[in-house]
Formats: C-alpha cells, structure tokens, sequence
C-alpha cells in the first residue's frame, strides 16, 4: 500500500530511508550469505560432527570401543608379526588383527555391564 506523499521534500525523504533501507538489507544478506558458506566449510562441518558425537553417549561410546578394539588388534598384530619378513606371518598377523579387534570390540559391552551388575551386588 503506497504511502501519500504530500510534497518533493517528503519524496526525497522517502527516497532516502528507503536506499537506508535497501543497503542494510544488503549488508545482512552479505552476511547471512558469509555464515552460510562458512558453516558449509570442511573444517565446521567436522567440527559439528565432532561435538554431535562427543554430546551423544550412545555414539561416544561405540566410538571408544571401537578405538579400544583398533588398539588391541594392532598390538595383537605386532605381537604376532613382530619385525618378521614373511609375507605369509604378515597376513596371517592382519587376519588376527581384525579377529582380535571385533572380539575386544563386541567384548567390552558385556564387560561394562558385568562390571555394573557387580557394582550393584556390593
């Protein structure tokens, strides 16, 4: 709905604040559009996807058994394999690794809730 303009001065006016207006609209466009891409940036989308993960404990906790599982694979495999040259020893050592990781892995929830049922006896 036009507003009445009762003179040249009052145009001029209206003129004005309406460009006001418009650069402002324009500076937050900007920067509406710089958070945007900001936000759409590797570096933040990891960072977002780090803290979903450390603020859910479902996820966090699968996260650290499974690094736990990793962990006790590569050690299972260096005991085993040691510094041996023996192409045979070495993939026998990977098999045993990923044996050794997803049995410590599917272990350590039943170790967790033994350990509480025992807290709970005492």
């Amino acid at each position: 709905m036009p507003l009445a303009v009762s003179g040249m001065p009052d145009l001029e006016t209206r003129i004005l604040k309406l460009e006001q207006l418009r650069m402002q609209q324009i500076i937050e466009l900007r920067t509406s559009a710089a958070n945007i891409a900001d936000s759409f940036s590797p570096y933040n989308m990891l960072k977002s996807a780090l803290q979903d993960v450390a603020q859910s404990p479902g996820i966090r906790n699968t996260a650290i058994n499974t690094a736990i599982g990793i962990g006790a694979g590569f050690l299972g495999k260096k005991i085993y394999v040691g510094n041996s040259k023996n192409i045979f020893k070495k993939i026998a050592g990977t098999a045993a690794q990923f044996l050794i990781a997803n049995f410590v892995r599917k272990k350590i929830p039943e170790m967790q809730m033994n350990n509480l049922q025992h807290n709970h006896e005492t």
